[in-house]
């Protein structure tokens, strides 16, 4: 049969989408409210984490949904006995989809189909093709641990009318178009460094292939892979194996090598490339089936993919964080009060063990510093007359001074919280009003009547907008107020803290509720002290 050296006219489509969405995918990840996004895992044929046609034993993670479609085509360059005539061109398509049960154990299915163009040798060119599914486990390593291991079992369903190659376990397209039922077991290992933004990875997996009603020899199935993070790419290249366990032959049966670019996003939407490139030796043996069938693979396959994950228990991990760090905040303010109290109290316990010293060594010398103590009981009643006038007019002038505060300074006070009512921002942004500065001014020039407190500034929003959105929104406002308050008086002791939506004090399901919710308030930190300047 002639060689054909007409060129591969294969669909560029693939090729276009993924310039076209280049750019965009880097737009979106500039434009995240958090300046490190997370992106989602590569995943491979099976929807899975991994390259193209090998696993990863790491798990998708609870609650992840991932839906994948991978198109692969080649061009049968030169015909044999059992394949397609020279000239025709196959394309496969897999639709697969995976869900993580939990941190440990995911489940996943796919569906292939199979078209051709030019195939005269055959009256069925195109159709359905194989049918699988299974489940995939991770031993529970710890979050850390740089290695994972973890196995998967799978049910394929042979629904193809033709399995296209039909000499032992050849071509690419070998799994996706099957006509027999089969089941697999798969060994993965997977050595991690660095992360996901910046990281490498080792995957290694040992498979067997099992026919269940044919009488197809059992597979063996060995593959590596190595994978490079790099942000929002992930370089990929793979060495594959495909032989029987009954007759060995590593060197002719098929074995290929797969480099593949797969371009991810934070915005859960990834798009992969790549190419299938033969390193099978041509067959030489005296078997006349194999003289009919020299070569397994043809020389190479394209293929382009796209895959959309989402973690949908991302909301209820996100409310669950937050509701731990509240509980960590309540629990350090409740342990620092407990230290200030200890703290009294031994100052307290070592002041009255003085004074009980004092008063023995007074009892001790009480004859000898008689006349002494009489001269000084004269001196302490002139004092206590001086002290007595002194508390009259202290206290005249603190009622004087009480009569002089602002509605705002009694209520901060008298709560330790002060609503700053007359700060204001413009929508989604965390840049103070020029109207608000002289009023920010009288606030600060209040504050420093009081040294011995210490503020936190608290931002709040309503429930509009994302949940990491209104955090960090809140948090830059209360920031804002902090920096202008510390500008104007650098001696104040405050913090600022973001709580976004989860302190609202009305019902952000009404206009007026919203409003009310947007706000940044003051708070006394250290509310022992209060009373020091309250009661005055």
């Amino acid at each position: 049969m002639l060689h054909s050296k007409s060129k591969l006219n294969f669909s560029p489509i693939p090729l276009l989408l993924t310039l076209f969405l280049l750019p965009f995918m880097y737009t979106i990840r500039a434009e995240s409210d958090n300046n490190t996004p997370v992106y989602s895992p590569a995943v491979n044929i099976e929807a899975l984490r991994g390259l193209t046609t090998i696993g990863s034993a790491e798990s998708m993670g609870e609650g992840r949904i991932t839906f994948g479609f991978f198109m692969p085509g080649y061009k049968q360059q030169r015909g044999y006995l059992n394949t397609p005539n020279t000239n025709a061109l196959l394309f496969t398509g897999t639709g697969a989809f995976s869900y993580g049960v939990n941190s440990n154990v995911d489940i996943f299915g796919s569906v292939a189909g199979y078209a051709s163009s030019n195939y005269t040798n055959t009256d069925k060119s195109g159709g359905l093709g194989t049918i699988r599914a299974g489940a995939q486990g991770s031993l529970p390593f710890p979050k850390h641990a740089f290695v994972r291991m973890g196995g998967q079992a799978t049910i394929s369903g042979g629904t193809a009318r033709n399995q296209i190659n039909t000499y032992r376990a050849d071509g690419f397209n070998y799994f996706e178009t099957r006509t027999g039922w089969d089941i697999s077991g798969r060994f993965m290992q997977t050595i991690r460094f660095g992360g996901e933004d910046f990281g490498v990875k080792l995957h290694l997996n040992e498979a067997g292939v099992v026919g269940i009603i044919n009488s197809d020899p059992a597979l063996l199935l060995l593959g590596a892979g190595l994978q490079g993070n790099v942000q929002f790419a992930v370089l990929g290249l793979e060495f594959n194996s495909r032989t029987r366990f009954n007759d060995m032959s590593f060197g002719t049966d098929p074995l290929w090598i797969t480099p593949s670019i797969h371009f991810r996003t934070p915005w859960n939407m990834n798009v992969l490339a790549g190419v299938d490139i033969s390193l099978s030796a041509d067959r030489t043996d005296n078997n006349p089936q194999a003289l009919d069938n020299p070569r397994a693979l043809e020389p190479y396959r394209v293929f382009g993919a796209l895959a959309f994950s989402v973690d949908v228990l991302q909301g209820r991990r996100n409310a669950e964080f937050a509701a731990k760090e509240k509980v960590a905040q309540e629990k350090a303010d409740l342990e620092r009060k407990a230290a200030q109290s200890a703290d009294q109290v031994q100052s307290l316990a070592m002041k009255s063990a003085a004074d009980s010293v004092a008063l023995a060594n007074e009892k001790r010398d009480g004859r000898m510093r008689r006349d002494s103590m009489q001269k000084k009981a004269d001196l302490l009643a002139q004092k206590a007359t001086a002290d007595s006038l002194a508390l009259i007019r202290a206290a005249r002038d603190l009622a004087n001074e009480k009569e002089k505060r602002s509605d705002a300074e009694k209520q901060l006070l008298s709560t330790g919280e002060l609503l700053l009512d007359a700060v204001y921002f413009e929508t989604g942004k965390t840049n103070i009003t020029i109207n608000s500065k002289s009023y920010l001014n009288i606030i600060a020039k209040m504050l420093l009547k009081y040294p011995k407190l210490q503020f936190e500034v608290a931002g709040h929003t309503d429930n509009v907008g994302a949940i990491n959105f209104n955090i960090t929104l809140s948090q830059g406002r209360a920031d804002a107020v902090r920096f202008y308050l510390t500008g104007v008086a650098p001696t104040l002791h405050l913090s600022a803290h973001g709580y976004g939506i989860s302190r609202p004090k009305a019902d952000n399901n009404t206009k007026e509720g919203r409003q009310i919710n947007r706000r940044v308030e003051l708070r006394v930190i250290n509310m022992d002290v209060l009373p020091e300047y309250s009661q005055l």
